[in-house]
């Protein structure tokens, strides 16, 4: 016949009971009787379990009041004092971050932003106006000045040509006058005389031949046109010869006075020349410098079109702003949500006088949620900002939330007790304000704790020990430092090392050095 599992726990119950009856029974009856021997008892069934190692946490329990987290509620009020013609939103009800959710009247300060862009347009064509001729006066005095210094590098090469055309003339006319002061040159003479001589023999040539001729023709053996070609002959010859002597008398007479007269003269004039472009080109020089300067000082006024440039710009940027603010004062008319959140309050209805600190809504943005919770003052004094924390509500049972913790007030006197404030993170819409939550604060984790369940440690003499079971299955007493507890588990800091076996359920029964066995599994099946 097959037994249940339910009916073979709920044996395994009963005869687990019975044993600690039993050992309750016969440890009263010890008691009143003399002690008993031990060594030759019979084993008494317990329950064991073995020191292991875990991860453990170290935490404080916290209770308080969920709060709107530090920056998460805002109590929006009017930027610019007016009558509210609109409020667009009711209590209770979710805005987003940027939403218009109440208007004022704006009409006089739509007025005032229309005669600002008004004036803003007259200063800014203005100041175009003031750039341009700022800009063409800079052009014109930078083309003046270049046209300026080109003109004088002009006149510095027109003296330059000048003066040395009217050197080259003064040198040539210098050299005439010395030429026609020094005379014939021996040279010249020589030559003058020479050509005498040679007209001299052609003379004499051309005689001969005549007289020869004559004596022909009155033989009979020459023409009367060769005694004609002779005879003119010889009066070429006389006239050449003539020219030749006056030559050379001219060549040894030396220049005439009038020739000298002429020389110098031309050497007077080509000084003189020379003096007039000399002077000529320093004027033209001076007058060039002198308009270059001009020029040059002219950036004076360009200074001052551009400062009146300037000023117009300044003028324009004043405008501006001027039609900022008229702007700003406008859209002010529009109040926005200025975080996402749900409305707690509303204050104020269309038609209601706003002003800048009243507020027309209170908004609270129930993602960003802080856990108010009262402390003693020694546990307070465990914790630091940033120590991470599990937030739990009873009102979403099984869920968790994580945390830290964000700041530790001071002790009260009167109540010994603190305000801790522990952000909550990723509330979402679930958790409320003013709702109960619980935290628990991990002041440290020990990653390699020797842990133990809780109901394996006893107290005895205000001391915490366990019964500790070797291999002979006899139970010692031992003295344990416990640690942090956590779900059903304790840290043992000092007297037990992993692997130990001890005794979980049984213990209250037993006395030191006491045999023990395992008392049957709760799914046995009952004898």
């Amino acid at each position: 016949m097959r037994i249940s599992k339910n009916y073979r726990m709920l044996m395994g119950v009963v005869l687990l009971l019975t044993l600690l009856s039993g050992c309750r029974r016969k440890a009263a009856d010890g008691a009143a009787d003399a002690p008993a021997d031990t060594a030759n008892a019979d084993p008494i069934a317990v329950e064991f379990a073995t020191a292991t190692v875990r991860s453990m946490e170290s935490v404080i329990a916290a209770q308080g009041t969920l709060a709107p987290g530090q920056g998460a509620v805002a109590r929006v009020a009017a930027s610019t004092p007016g009558r509210l013609t609109a409020v667009r939103v009711r209590e209770g009800e979710r805005v987003r971050a940027g939403q218009v959710i109440a208007i004022v009247d704006n009409r006089p300060q739509q007025a005032m932003a229309h005669s600002a862009q008004a004036s803003l347009s007259v200063s800014e064509a203005q100041a175009r106006e003031a750039d341009l001729a700022a800009s063409a006066s800079a052009t014109d005095q930078k083309n003046a000045v270049k046209s300026a210094q080109l003109a004088l590098e002009s006149a510095h090469l027109d003296r330059d040509n000048s003066i040395k055309q009217a050197q080259n003339a003064l040198l040539a006319a210098q050299t005439d006058l010395r030429k026609t002061q020094a005379g014939a040159r021996p040279q010249e003479i020589a030559q003058a005389d020479q050509a005498v001589r040679q007209a001299q023999a052609t003379r004499d040539r051309a005689d001969i031949e005549l007289q020869r001729t004559q004596k022909l023709l009155a033989i009979g053996l020459a023409a009367t046109r060769q005694l004609n070609d002779a005879q003119t002959a010889l009066d070429v010859a006389n006239s050449s010869l003539e020219s030749a002597k006056q030559q050379a008398n001219l060549v040894r007479a030396g220049s005439r006075a009038e020739d000298l007269q002429a020389a110098q003269l031309r050497v007077d004039g080509a000084q003189e020349l020379l003096k007039q472009a000399q002077k000529t080109g320093e004027g033209k020089i001076a007058q060039a410098e002198g308009a270059l300067k001009q020029a040059q000082e002219s950036i004076g006024q360009v200074a001052v079109k551009q400062q009146d440039a300037r000023a117009f710009r300044q003028t324009v940027a004043m405008k501006q702003a001027d039609l900022s603010a008229a702007q700003s004062s406008a859209n002010y008319a529009e109040i926005h949500a200025p975080l996402s959140g749900i409305v707690t309050k509303r204050s104020l209805n269309p038609g209601d006088m706003a002003d800048v600190t009243t507020p027309i809504v209170e908004i609270a943005d129930g993602r960003s949620l802080n856990l108010i919770a009262n402390l003693s003052a020694e546990d307070g004094a465990k914790l630091k900002a940033g120590m991470p924390a599990r937030i739990t509500s009873p009102d979403f049972p099984g869920k968790t939330y994580t945390g830290s913790v964000l700041s530790i007030g001071q002790v009260d006197p009167q109540t010994n007790l603190l305000a801790v404030r522990i952000s909550v993170y990723s509330a979402g819409d679930s958790l409320r304000v003013g709702g109960y939550a619980l935290a628990e604060i991990v002041l440290h984790t020990d990653p390699h704790a020797i842990v133990v369940p809780k109901q394996a440690i006893l107290s005895h003499d205000g001391k915490s020990v366990v019964f500790l079971v070797g291999k002979d299955d006899v139970a010692h007493q031992k003295e344990v430092t416990v640690g942090p507890e956590r779900n059903g588990f304790v840290a043992i800091t000092e007297g037990l090392t992993d692997g130990a076996r001890i005794v979980n359920l049984g213990g209250y029964e037993l006395t030191d050095g006491a045999k023990v066995k395992e008392a049957p599994k709760k799914d046995s099946k009952p004898e």
